[in-house]
């Protein structure tokens, strides 16, 4: 009986350890779950009903909410700051927001593009100021200089030096590089970014910015190029006339009005009118930035110094089959590249009819050996 007792003793400990372990293995951590039940303040320099921006900030919401944050603790704002007179409603927006969220917990700012995230640092600094600020764009040196929140910066910019270099290799002719282009912060922060990454290009190629022009000179001006010039679609907000236009639709303005290829730097426009690119995928940059905020609230990204990088995935080399037929470029020059409007193949495209071919054949070979078989007996 004592043999039997201790057995079962040992049985039951093993039972209760295994169980512990499984419980603590499933449950979160103290911080994971501090994660799941903080408040997200997303803050969006235009309007709503910009796709690239849509995209991103739908895949941000749903991902944060898969994570385990509720709804209700994720909050977006629109800052409309192309509209006319930003800057004079400025005082009244920061009095509305801090109205709205300077009694409340916030527990990580997102500021996506440059306006937004200048409005951070000008009207919010006191709204929740040991928050940590995640923003894709890059603070000025003045701004860190009085900073004393934590920086995060995630890079969601385009590449425009990938996108280039693919063209290169699909049209080793091309000889001019035209970038058009707007003048809103948005647009210029861009355009530091895009100089940057063509300056090892200059040699090779000459590099055009048109932001100097209005936007209809601009699409006049693209409507004429010479066939050693390809368009790259730039950023676009607010043209020098204070003419805005969401980017999409500045991309898609370029797509109809220039007489050359035109690539693109987002996936939001590959399969209406742009040849394709190093494109940045936009809802891939929402669920990673999402990602990240929950990393910096449970603590597992730690803030390196007062501005801190957190990596942004890889572009993808994206085309459009239509585009490079239209163009005569042979798209096996990029044998990794993912393609939309692809023909299908004749398997693709006839593969039920085939199915039933070969199955009427079957039968019909089945038939001719079931006969065979007869008339070798009957001989």
């Amino acid at each position: 009986m004592g043999g039997i007792s201790f057995i079962r003793l040992l049985a039951g400990l093993i039972l209760a350890a295994w169980a512990h372990a499984v419980f603590c293995a499933d449950a979160p951590s103290a911080p994971e779950r501090a994660a799941a039940e903080a408040h997200v303040l997303l803050l969006n320099s235009y309007g709503p009903g910009r796709v690239g921006i849509d995209s991103v900030t739908e895949a941000f919401v749903n991902r944060l909410h898969a994570s385990g944050i509720p709804l209700e603790h994720i909050h977006v704002e629109y800052l409309h700051l192309n509209q006319p007179n930003a800057d004079l409603v400025a005082q009244a927006r920061r009095a509305l927001l801090m109205a709205q969220y300077g009694g409340q917990r916030v527990d990580i700012l997102l500021a996506l593009q440059q306006p937004a995230l200048n409005f951070a640092f000008d009207q919010l600094a006191e709204l929740a100021p040991s928050a940590p600020l995640l923003t894709d764009s890059q603070p000025l040196s003045k701004q860190m200089a009085v900073n004393k929140r934590p920086i995060f910066h995630y890079p969601i910019v385009p590449d425009v030096g990938a996108t280039v270099k693919e063209a290169m290799q699909l049209m080793p002719r091309t000889r001019r590089i035209v970038i058009p282009g707007g003048v809103s912060e948005a647009d210029r922060a861009f355009q530091r970014q895009a100089e940057v990454d063509l300056a090892p290009w200059l040699r090779q190629l000459q590099v055009e910015f048109l932001q100097n022009m209005s936007w209809a000179e601009q699409m006049r001006y693209i409507a004429n190029l010479t066939p050693d010039a390809v368009v790259v679609t730039g950023m676009f907000n607010r043209d020098r006339d204070g003419y805005t236009l969401p980017t999409i639709d500045a991309a898609r303005d370029t797509m109809r009005a220039a007489n050359v290829p035109v690539f693109s730097l987002f996936d939001t426009v590959v399969g209406e009118g742009a040849v394709g690119g190093a494109v940045r995928n936009l809802q891939q940059s929402g669920v990673e930035l999402a990602d990240h905020v929950m990393a910096i609230l449970a603590g597992k990204q730690l803030a390196a110094a007062a501005l801190t990088e957190v990596p942004a995935g890889p572009v993808q080399s994206m085309y459009d089959w239509r585009q490079l037929e239209r163009w005569k470029i042979d798209p096996s020059l990029l044998p990794a590249a993912s393609f939309v409007n692809r023909p299908p193949s004749l398997w693709q495209a006839y593969r039920g009819a085939m199915l039933g071919a070969i199955a009427i054949i079957a039968l019909l070979a089945g038939l001719v050996l079931v006969l065979l078989s007869h008339w070798r007996r009957s001989a």
